[in-house]
């Protein structure tokens, strides 16, 4: 991808609902240009490495333009961007001795969009292989799983790094170019033009996220997400109803629930992924999760709705079984392993708006 596909494909990416919604809500541009940190971190191994692509002046130029012309409007929405997935990408950061500035390659592969899809087996938010992922039905691929994405790309580049211990450049390279091309690659500037424009927007990518004072945005993104929908359903659903008979976008359908394959959306999936929807489309999904039912008289009996859980008959009286969440686990998977609990108790007793981190510790309860 050259600097002119990267401009497209972020601004395009700019325009999805989940995004467009935030910045509407949020008013990113206020502040004008961003300024320099007093205190800068500071380069680690990879941008070491990548310096000498900094080396072309009017390049390096360029790409700076891209991200801050217009009030640095695209570094801005770049560093909002990564608000959204900063906290899933930040706690798996602090099990690995990958060089931090790894954690930019979404930015400059999929731009930050969990929902990306390539011509190539590629897909998700780290633009992952299908490399070892086990998905357990074809209704779900795991890649379009932030957490499971991110998990994912930190094996594959762990596994990069103890073949090229010395060169995390090369580490790079063999994620986005794959290995054959990483080996015989000559590791210096001249060899690949695309790549060679590439690397030099990783590098300017990097600095500036890093660089510059921006605003943490994952409380936004939180605050953001509460005024959002959770969906559920009452049975099987399928995308053709969704799409033609309640008129939700398949391109929204695709970016909120970038994890679903095929036509039929099993009922159990939404509770797993907790999907949420700003309520332009949650009020459409809803009018299909609930539909009217028919009169009955009297003395006939008719079938009820299977009603959402209702968390003020869970009992106030219970103990802790202490559960610390590991890779690839979700409330819905974690209940499971737990009987008698479930996603929304768990949710409850611990306060969870939003999602869980690897490492964090819950309470199960069980009653005695």
């Amino acid at each position: 991808m050259n600097l002119k596909e990267w401009t497209k494909a972020f601004d395009d990416r700019c325009t999805l609902e989940d995004f467009k919604t935030f910045e509407r809500d949020v008013n990113l541009h206020n502040d004008g240009l961003p300024g320099i940190k007093e205190a800068v971190p500071e380069l680690d191994p990879l941008e070491r490495a990548l310096q000498p692509w900094g080396e072309d002046r009017s390049r390096e130029n360029e790409c700076m333009q891209v991200l801050m012309g217009n009030q640095g409007k695209r570094l801005i929405q770049l560093n909002a961007l990564y608000g959204l997935f900063g906290g899933v990408i930040d706690e798996a950061w602090t099990s690995t001795t990958l060089p931090p500035s790894f954690r930019w390659i979404p930015a400059l592969t999929t731009v930050w969009n969990q929902s990306a899809h390539t011509p190539s087996s590629r897909s998700g938010l780290w633009w992952n292989d299908p490399t070892g992922f086990t998905n357990e039905t074809k209704a779900v691929d795991e890649r379009g799983i932030p957490a499971e994405s991110t998990t994912a790309a930190i094996a594959q580049l762990e596994k990069f790094q103890r073949r090229f211990p010395n060169d995390p450049h090369r580490v790079l390279v063999a994620y986005v170019k794959g290995m054959p091309f990483a080996t015989r690659w000559s590791g210096q500037t001249g060899f690949d033009k695309e790549l060679d424009e590439w690397l030099a927007l990783y590098k300017v990518v990097s600095r500036l996220m890093v660089n510059t004072d921006l605003p943490d945005q994952q409380v936004n993104w939180i605050n953001a997400l509460r005024a959002w929908n959770r969906v559920t359903c009452e049975g099987e659903r399928t995308r053709t109803e969704l799409t033609d008979k309640y008129g939700i976008p398949a391109g929204v359908l695709t970016q909120f629930l970038p994890w679903w394959n095929g036509e039929i959306l099993p009922c159990e999936f939404l509770d797993t992924y907790e999907v949420k929807l700003p309520a332009t489309y949650s009020s459409r999904w809803d009018i299909g999760a609930h539909p009217t039912q028919p009169q009955t008289s009297a003395n006939t009996p008719s079938a009820q709705p299977i009603a959402e859980p209702d968390r003020t008959s869970y009992s106030a009286t219970y103990t802790c079984v202490l559960h610390e969440v590991k890779a690839g686990e979700t409330l819905w998977n974690i209940s499971k392993r737990y009987p008698g609990t479930t996603p929304e108790w768990i949710a409850e007793i611990n306060e969870i708006t939003d999602y869980i981190r690897i490492g964090e510790v819950l309470c199960i309860p069980t009653q005695p």
